[in-house]
């Protein structure tokens, strides 16, 4: 059917579901790290794209290498200072010369790129108040910008991911998708949401970090109300993704009464103390899951033309995702794709689909015929999945 190199097969062991103990995370949009992943992102989007309208072709990229220094600010109730600024620093690399001669304004891209992603994402932090942000990016290696003029893997390296997500991942992912988009607009907290998920025992126990804004929460009996409030709200959301969440703690090391409690001025602890790093935070599948397999690659900033660290990351998520809603025998999928440096993206060493069957068994030789065929297709359409990175159609984090 295929020159490709594909393996599927059925899973062996117990689906994630019937474990005893189950262990999720998720990091909210104005985390540090989620901060820094979205930086690079947006970098390589907008360079990408001034290449194309000016130069007519992509070039050599990898913009992973956003790290975000800590400031300092004077926090209690009813008042916020900054004293010290957010430090941003882009770092990785990229073609600031063509070949024939021309100039590309690679820093100025990148730099305008973090404060487009920080103004459309975080409600109270201002890239002009409250961070100094610097690009340092250079020239890429000669033999990785000659892989991206071929279109051929720039690396030796693998991307995987799952789906559907579990129980306890939808609840992660959803809960703090809730707290970042919906009650955001209700309450004065902030983008830096962590949400911590564990399942055992038969129920669901949510651990949820949640930043208010302190100029807006006038004493402490102020805070401890909206704070009820805030709990309350994720409570009934959770519980209504699944029935098996029993509680929802937020905040647990707040001393209520006093001022030792999760205040901060612009929404996110980089402000003060917490510093991040691209990488560091969810994977593409949106959380972060110890009992799942996963890359360590990290995808944001990535070039989307030639690395497969972002490639075959995002292929492997798109192509399981495909194959448990075309495959009717089929519950789960998990996929995995392997490259070879210089070898074309769509022949990658090898690609397999490790697949739960309805039933947890054997999968049939028609619905492993079908799951083959799809990962071929997906490996057929490298440049449709570059187009929805390009118009940012792609979740990263």
């Amino acid at each position: 059917m295929t020159t490709r190199n594909i393996v599927v097969s059925s899973a062996r062991g117990p689906h994630v579901e019937q474990l005893p103990v189950e262990i999720v995370e998720r990091k909210g949009i104005g985390h540090p790290d989620s901060i820094c992943d979205g930086i690079a992102e947006r970098i390589s989007v907008e360079y990408t794209r001034w290449c194309q309208e000016n130069l007519g072709a992509p070039l050599h990229h990898n913009f992973d290498k956003v790290q975000l220094v800590a400031g300092e600010t004077d926090v209690r109730y009813g008042h916020g200072q900054l004293i010290k600024p957010i430090r941003i620093q882009i770092a990785g690399r990229g073609t600031p010369v063509t070949p024939d001669g021309r100039m590309v304004p690679m820093d100025a891209i990148a730099i305008k790129a973090a404060k487009t992603h920080i103004r459309e994402t975080l409600k109270y932090l201002d890239p002009d108040v409250h961070c100094v942000i610097d690009s340092y990016a250079g020239r890429g290696a000669s033999e990785l910008i000659h892989a991206v003029d071929q279109i051929t893997s720039n690396d030796t390296s693998f991307g995987c991911a799952h789906w559907p997500r579990s129980g306890l991942e939808r609840s992660v992912y959803e809960t703090a998708q809730y707290i970042n988009y919906d009650l955001l607009e209700q309450f004065p907290i902030g983008e830096d949401v962590k949400v911590m998920g564990a399942r055992f025992g038969g129920q669901i126990v949510l651990t949820c970090a949640i930043p208010f804004i302190a100029p807006q929460v006038a004493d402490a009996a102020a805070y401890i109300e909206a704070k009820k409030a805030v709990h309350q709200a994720v409570e009934a959301f959770a519980k209504d993704i699944d029935s098996r969440v029993a509680r929802v703690d937020v905040n647990t090391a707040d001393e209520d009464g006093t001022d030792n409690v999760y205040l901060t001025l612009t929404g996110t602890s980089a402000e003060q103390g917490d510093d991040g790093s691209v990488g560091r935070g969810n994977r593409v599948t949106g959380v972060i899951t110890p009992f799942r397999a996963a890359s360590l690659e990290a995808a944001a900033g990535k070039n989307p033309i030639s690395h497969v660290g972002k490639l075959y990351n995002v292929l492997s998520l798109e192509a399981a995702r495909d194959i448990v809603e075309s495959v009717e025998e089929v519950k789960e999928a998990q996929v995995y794709i392997l490259s070879q440096i210089g070898k074309p993206l769509d022949q990658p060493l090898i690609a397999t689909a490790t697949v739960h069957d309805q039933d947890d068994g054997e999968i049939s030789e028609t619905a492993r015929a079908k799951v083959e065929s799809i990962l071929d297709k997906h490996l057929g359409d490298m440049v449709g999945l570059r187009e929805k990175m390009a118009k940012m159609e792609v979740s990263l984090y």
